[in-house]
């Protein structure tokens, strides 16, 4: 098991909140037992408000939306890595994070001609398909159309697989990277750590979609919803310590004073 997910396991809210009452209503006869009880249901209180997950978030998220896929043309290949999947009765499935992800690579291949990538390996079992093959097959593109890397099984061993096989195919090391936006930030500091120049262009997910779609009352309020996004940036910055940690980014990785944009949201989020 990985740090990343010894900490999502044990330690991710709101799960170490709850833990964090019981141990408050186990020794709730003790000053100390009650102090734990009060902050456990705090902390569980304030992790579920949409608008303080959004704030925690704001540093893993771009806003630029204001640029043209001409922009994009000076580099090499779009490089987009997948975002899971799952068997049904039949075959594998992509995952709605790699849908998303994919079919905007496909779209800025359109626009720009320039190579396609998909990124992702045997996640689900040695001896199951790769995620990529899975995302390839499931937006119906020839072979001929994208190129899929399948050994990589997370964030890190995308960028060290494609800096091998683009030092093969003697290409350079300029990357448009297409991925969730709140994965981005490990993401492409994963890349630029094995020397990718990268332009980071995210495309929505749950969080950004709710930040760009709630009212006031939904940003305030308690739900299940800012639950998720609080235990999402959790998971962001948990997986970004874990790579530090263990030397495989730097935090200068971390920054880049290179262009980064976000996809324009769809039209029809927002409407009734």
């Amino acid at each position: 098991m990985t740090l990343t997910a010894i900490i999502m396991q044990f330690l991710a809210p709101p799960l170490v909140f709850i833990w964090l009452s019981v141990l408050g209503l186990l020794f709730s006869f003790r000053r100390f037992g009650r102090g734990c009880l009060v902050l456990g249901m705090l902390l569980l209180f304030l992790s579920s408000i949409p608008g303080i997950g959004l704030f925690i978030s704001m540093p893993l998220l771009e806003t630029n939306t204001n640029w043209s896929v001409e922009e994009l043309k000076g580099a090499d290949a779009i490089v987009v890595p997948t975002g899971g999947y799952f068997p049904d009765e039949i075959r594998f499935v992509s995952a709605e994070h790699s849908i998303r992800r994919g079919d905007y690579g496909v779209w800025l291949q359109q626009q720009t001609g320039l190579p396609l990538i998909f990124t992702g390996g045997r996640t689900y079992h040695p001896q199951a398909p790769a995620e990529s093959e899975v995302l390839r097959r499931i937006l119906n593109l020839s072979p001929e159309k994208v190129w899929t890397e399948t050994k990589s099984m997370n964030s890190y061993e995308h960028a060290v697989y494609l800096e091998q096989d683009f030092s093969k195919r003697g290409w350079d090391k300029k990357i448009v990277l297409v991925s969730s936006a709140m994965h981005m930030m490990r993401l492409s500091a994963s890349f630029r750590a094995r020397g990718f120049e990268v332009i980071p262009v995210s495309v929505h997910d749950h969080v950004t979609d709710f930040k760009h779609d709630a009212d006031f009352w939904e940003y305030v309020f308690p739900s299940w919803e800012g639950l998720k996004i609080f235990r999402r940036a959790f998971y962001s910055y948990a997986g970004t310590f874990s790579y530090l940690v263990r030397g495989r980014i730097s935090v200068s990785d971390l920054f880049h004073s290179g262009p980064s944009y976000l996809a324009a949201p769809s039209s029809w989020l927002g409407r009734d």
